[in-house]
C-alpha cells in the first residue's frame, strides 16, 4: 500500500491472468517512434508479471491528429526493451483477440489494438459506467487482475483506465508507485520548498502555485517563461506589444484581476526576473528589466538564471514545471540549464515531464535529478491537489469490495 493505494505487493500475480492499462503514447514523425522514455518506465512493472498471461492496453494520440495511429511499432519497441517478444493484435475485443487470450500462456504478452480506435474510450463516464462498455464485458471474464501503471493517463475517467476497476480486483503498478511517492514529497514531506513554474501555458501552472501558496506547502514560488512575463505586465511593467502578444494567447481563461490578487497576496513568496534574455538581430542579449526596450523575450537573463540556481542550493526540496525559455534554440538555452544544473544541488528535485523532462536528458542531467516525472496533465492535477479519478477508482473499490473478496478467495489472491 501506499497512501491507501494498493499495489502489486497486495495480490498474488504469479499464474494470473492480468490486463494492464499503460501509457507509451509517443511523439511519431514518418511512422516512426522518436522517444522510448514511456516505453522504459513500464519495463520495471512489465517485468515482475513475467509469471502470468500479460495482456496490454494503451493509447496513441487521439483522433484527428497525424500521429493517431496503431500500436505496431510500439509493440516492436517494447519486444526490444523486453528481449522478449510482445504480440500485437490488431484488434481489441473481437472473437479473435479473446480466444488469444483464452489461450494464451504464462509468460506470454499481448499487446491491443489503441484502445481510442474504439468510440467509447474517450468518453468521460464513472467506472461503473464504463463497467457497462462493450470493452470491458468483452475481456473481463479472461482476467483475474486489473493493474493500472498508466499514471500520466489517471486524471481521465476513460474506459480502460476506470472501467475494470468495479469488475476486477484493481492495483497500481510499479510506475504509479513510484509517481505518488515522489509528487508526494513535493506535497507532504517536510522541508523547505521552493517550486519553479513556467513554459509557455498559463494556466497549469497557475493552478500548482496557487495550491503550493494557499496551503503553505512552498517557501517560495520562482517564476520563469511566459507566466514570468505575464506577471511582470501585472506588476506594470512594460512588456512590449509583441511579448503581450504571446501571453494573451497563452492565457487560458486567467483572469488578470484575480491574479493582480494573487500576487499582491503572496509577493514576498513569489520571485520573478530581475534580467532577460531577448533576441535582436538574430544574437541573445541580457538586459536588465530597466534596459528593456520591448524586444522578443526568448528566455530568463543570465543573472536571474544564477540567482534561481543559487535558490535552488537552499532548499530540501525543489520541483521544476516547465522551461525557463527557447530551449532548444542553444543561445536561449542558458535559463534552463542553469536552473536544471541548480535543483540538482538541491536535498531532492523533482522535475515534471514534458520540455522540462527532455531538457534535463539534453543537457546529461537525468541521472543527476531526483524524480523525473512522465506525466504532464497528471502531475499538473496531483501538484495541484486534485484528486485523479483512476487512483481514486481503485482506493475506493479497494476498501469497499477487493480487499475483502480477495481475502475470501484463496484462488484469485
Amino acid at each position: 500500500m501506499i497512501n491507501d493505494i494498493p499495489t502489486l505487493d497486495d495480490v498474488r500475480v504469479d499464474n494470473k491472468s492480468i490486463v494492464m492499462r499503460i501509457d507509451i503514447n509517443a511523439p511519431i514523425v514518418d511512422s516512426k517512434i522518436l522517444d522510448f522514455t514511456r516505453f522504459e518506465s513500464h519495463i520495471p512493472t512489465i517485468k515482475e508479471l513475467e509469471d502470468a498471461k500479460l495482456v496490454l492496453l494503451a493509447h496513441q494520440s487521439r483522433p484527428g491528429r497525424k500521429d493517431f495511429t496503431t500500436l505496431e511499432e510500439h509493440a516492436k519497441v517494447l519486444s526490444k526493451l523486453l528481449g522478449k517478444e510482445v504480440e500485437y493484435l490488431d484488434e481489441i475485443f473481437s472473437s479473435r483477440v479473446q480466444e488469444k487470450i483464452k489461450n494464451m500462456k504464462n509468460g506470454e504478452i499481448i499487446l491491443l489494438e489503441n484502445v481510442r480506435f474504439y468510440s467509447e474510450e474517450q468518453l468521460e463516464r464513472t467506472p461503473e459506467e464504463h463497467a457497462e462498455s462493450h470493452l470491458v464485458k468483452k475481456l473481463k471474464k479472461y482476467f483475474d487482475i486489473f493493474v493500472n501503471d498508466a499514471f500520466s493517463s489517471s486524471h481521465r475517467s476513460h474506459a480502460s483506465i476506470v472501467g475494470f476497476v468495479p469488475v476486477l480486483p484493481s492495483v497500481v503498478g510499479r510506475l504509479v508507485e513510484k509517481e505518488v511517492a515522489a509528487l508526494n514529497v513535493a506535497l507532504k514531506s517536510d522541508g523547505r520548498k521552493l517550486f519553479i513554474l513556467g513554459g509557455a501555458k498559463m494556466k497549469d501552472p497557475v493552478k500548482v502555485m496557487k495550491n503550493v501558496l494557499e496551503n503553505g506547502i512552498a517557501e517560495k514560488v520562482a517564476l520563469t517563461g511566459v507566466l514570468a512575463n505575464y506577471f511582470l505586465k501585472l506588476k506594470g511593467f512594460d512588456i512590449g506589444k509583441e511579448n503581450e502578444k504571446v501571453v494573451e494567447e497563452n492565457k487560458e481563461g486567467l483572469k488578470d484581476e484575480e491574479m493582480k490578487k494573487l500576487f499582491e497576496k503572496y509577493r514576498e513568496k513569489i520571485v520573478l526576473p530581475v534580467d532577460l534574455g531577448v533576441e535582436k538581430e538574430g544574437k541573445r542579449i541580457d538586459v536588465t528589466l530597466e534596459k528593456f526596450k520591448g524586444e522578443v523575450i526568448k528566455d530568463i537573463g543570465i543573472e536571474t538564471a544564477k540567482l534561481y540556481a543559487e535558490l535552488a542550493k537552499e532548499y530540501d526540496v525543489v520541483v521544476v514545471k516547465g522551461v525557463a525559455g527557447v530551449f532548444e534554440d542553444q543561445k536561449f538555452a542558458i535559463g534552463t540549464h542553469e536552473i536544471l544544473k541548480g535543483v540538482t544541488k538541491s536535498k531532492f528535485s523533482i522535475v515534471g515531464g514534458g520540455h522540462a523532462a527532455s531538457a534535463a536528458e539534453l543537457f546529461g542531467l537525468s541521472n543527476k535529478i531526483g524524480y523525473i516525472s512522465t506525466a504532464g496533465g497528471a502531475c499538473i492535477s496531483y501538484l495541484s491537489g486534485e484528486k485523479l479519478p483512476a487512483i481514486e477508482a481503485i482506493k475506493d473499490y479497494w476498501k469497499k469490495k477487493w480487499n475483502v473478496v480477495l481475502r475470501n478467495n484463496s484462488a484469485r489472491s
